[in-house]
């Protein structure tokens, strides 16, 4: 037993009072003479012994009276967990999690609601001279302040379901730097939350004794919940009127298998497909959904399910731009029948713009506005070209690259090298034919389901040695091993580079359906779709593609709710970039405007890991911090009055001074009661 003001117990040398009192009391007995007492001799003894223990007995009443008041002033108590209880004002760290999880629910209703109720408790629980940080998973500034009583229950109060998943480890970190702040004698942290598994990172804590900590797990009935975890398209670029297929992933994180459960696909706020999927407990499925896709332009959808009580990861948006034409040009070497060939590809096709021009005459300026570069037989590459090709690859755009017939490699050896691929050495003009279409590259393999065994591949009479940079794509290979058609990525664009020219007299390519295909799909793939969805909170990044935001007025980012933020502006060689940083904003559709105008849809959604509700027990959280020996830890699972009481326990241990109160009047009573009967 220890006590809180120890400084009382020298009021125990009160005890000497009733002792003085005791033994030098005023009453004295007076001799009386009488005739005969042979008769009361017997009742004389008797009655002045039992007075005399009688006065014993009020003596030790009355110092165990004083003795117990004394006690009591003294605020004796049983240590608890945390040691010796302190004296004065105390600060308090409260973490309600607010995460979307938090929505689940077990018997006593929403995990949400009991946080909150908990907190609440726990602030009453203390004086109201006490001061208390109230942290939410929005780590904002104003909650890294200790506020007052009624000022920390408003802000409970307020507490409601977010974006932002917190790993508990930082939540402790950010409670331990505000308390730093307080000179409060005695400091506690309180968590209320679900333990996730995802979040609860045991292996990052730390001990710290200057700052307790109480857990208080909340966890769900059962840990069942359907999301949609990802979606994506079965081809790169989307064109109007094209049969669009997207795959979607829905994950299953309970145990129950779930059949027929329906899902919808809506695109600009109208419903285009439909399907049904099945999945078996703690598995995942891919599913498609087939529309028809609409015109040029910018476009947002949702694929939705309906699973409760969680609903946060049940709607998935997507943002696409349909691709009105895509733009070519062509740089000629002056080879006027390779110059055809590829004119005929691009020319006559409706869903290309595409134009021609000499190398020494080219407009360079004209480069950022194209999506496919095509050089032909040029006998060279010049410094000017060599560098403005650099920067167009960098912010994006394609290259495809023909050498000259009778060419000499080495008048390509900067230009090679600035693509990063190893400069050609040698010319072969050895026959030898392409080898095999490889279907495993994602370049062929939306265009061929399946090859023939025995199809008839282009020959090749003319080639340079082509080493391309590590990392790059072998599109094709000739029969000797060697490379023939391959693609490297360079900054966000990408360089093909063929090891023989268009020439009919270096091969047969312009004259096999090798070649429009794969011109076609160069192309095809040079506009790149960009990222379907962004994740709030995980990636403050978005690119604005092809999007000049030169102009005096800052972009804007216009949502659900009629938001309306102006996110700040990152600018790069070739590219802009948008940040958000770590908004709290609601998942949906939102659109960047410039000025009136809006140039580019974007969609955003609330991160997938808080889908995954398991977490760990109460027991199986108080095991794992056992076995890291983090003793400044404990797990109260308690909810309402007896959360209260716990909290007490822990920061002043079980207090005694009651029963001491209740002990000094009994002794009190006890000593009228000896005092009567003694009359």
């Amino acid at each position: 037993m220890s006590f809180i003001h120890p400084a009382f117990l020298w009021a125990l040398t009160a005890l000497a009072i009733p002792v003085l009192i005791h033994l030098f009391q005023l009453r004295r007995f007076k001799r009386i003479d009488f005739p005969n007492v042979r008769f009361l001799t017997e009742v004389s003894q008797q009655t002045r012994a039992r007075k005399k223990v009688q006065h014993w007995l009020v003596l030790l009443a009355r110092c165990l009276a004083i003795s117990c008041l004394v006690l009591a002033f003294a605020q004796p108590y049983i240590a608890g967990g945390n040691g010796a209880v302190k004296a004065g004002q105390r600060a308090v760290s409260l973490y309600v999690d607010d995460s979307y999880s938090m929505d689940g629910r077990n018997a006593q209703g929403r995990l949400l609601d009991q946080a909150r109720k908990g907190a609440q408790d726990a602030v009453m629980a203390y004086n109201a001279t006490d001061r208390f940080q109230v942290l939410t998973g929005h780590f904002s500034g104003r909650e890294q302040l200790l506020l007052g009583r009624d000022e920390a229950l408003e802000s409970i109060a307020q507490a409601d379901v977010g974006p932002y998943s917190r790993a508990l480890s930082k939540v402790l970190l950010r409670q331990r730097e505000a308390l730093a702040t307080s000179d409060a004698r005695s400091k506690r942290a309180i968590l209320f939350t679900d333990l996730q598994r995802a979040n609860t990172d045991v292996g990052n804590w730390t001990n710290d004794t200057l700052v307790p900590t109480v857990i208080v797990p909340l966890s769900p009935a059962a840990p069942d919940n359907l999301s949609i975890d990802s979606a994506w398209f079965a081809t790169p670029v989307r064109r109007a009127g094209q049969d669009e297929v997207l795959h979607v992933r829905i994950r299953n994180h309970g145990a129950q298998e779930l059949v027929n459960v329906p899902l919808r696909l809506d695109i600009d706020g109208r419903q285009r497909a439909v399907a049904s999927f099945s999945v078996a407990g703690g598995a995942e499925v891919d599913t498609t959904l087939r529309f028809l896709g609409d015109g040029p332009g910018d476009h947002w959808g949702v694929v939705s399910i309906n699973d409760q009580p969680v609903v946060f990861d049940d709607r998935l948006y997507l943002a696409y731009r349909v691709s009105d034409r895509l733009r070519v040009l062509l740089v000629t070497g002056n080879d006027a029948t390779a110059d055809r060939a590829v004119t005929n590809v691009f020319g006559l096709d409706s869903a290309h713009t595409f134009t021609a021009q000499p190398y020494r005459a080219l407009d360079l300026a004209a480069l950022k506005e194209q999506d496919l570069v095509v050089l032909n037989a040029l006998p060279d590459v010049p410094g000017g070209l060599s560098r403005a090709l650099v920067d167009f690859v960098e912010a994006g755009g394609s290259i495809a690259v023909f050498p000259p017939t009778q060419g000499d490699p080495a008048r390509y050896i900067e230009f090679f090298a600035s693509m990063g691929a190893a400069p050609p050495t040698r010319m072969d003009t050895g026959m030898v034919k392409v080898d095999r279409i490889d279907l495993e590259e994602p370049f062929y393999r939306a265009i061929f389901q399946t090859m023939p065994r025995n199809v008839e591949l282009p020959v090749v009479r003319e080639r340079w040695s082509l080493r391309p940079a590590a990392g790059s794509d072998v599109l094709l290979r000739l029969q000797d091993g060697t490379p023939w058609l391959a693609r490297s990525s360079k900054g966000e664009g990408s360089v093909y580079l063929c090891a023989s020219p268009l020439a009919e007299s270096a091969s047969n390519l312009t004259r096999h359906s090798l070649f429009a295909t794969s011109l076609l799909r160069m192309a095809e793939l040079s506009r790149p779709m960009g990222t379907l969805y962004h994740t709030i909170g995980d990636e403050a990044r978005i690119a604005l593609d092809g999007i000049s935001t030169g102009t005096d007025e800052p972009p804007h980012l216009k949502g659900p709710n009629g938001i309306d933020l102006v996110p700040e502006v990152r600018r790069a060689p070739g590219r802009t970039d948008l940040l958000l940083h770590d908004q709290d904003l609601p998942d949906g559709p939102y659109f960047v405007t410039l000025g009136p105008d809006t140039v580019q849809a974007v969609a955003l959604n609330l991160a997938r890991r808080e889908g995954d509700l398991r977490a760990y027990t109460a027991d199986e959280l108080q095991a794992a911090l056992t076995e890291r020996g983090l003793t400044s830890y404990t797990v109260v699972d308690a909810i309402g009055n007896d959360l209260s009481l716990r909290l007490n326990e822990l920061d002043q241990g079980r207090k005694l001074w009651k029963w001491f109160i209740l002990f000094a009047l009994l002794f009190l009573a006890a000593e009228v009661f000896l005092i009567r009967n003694a009359r």
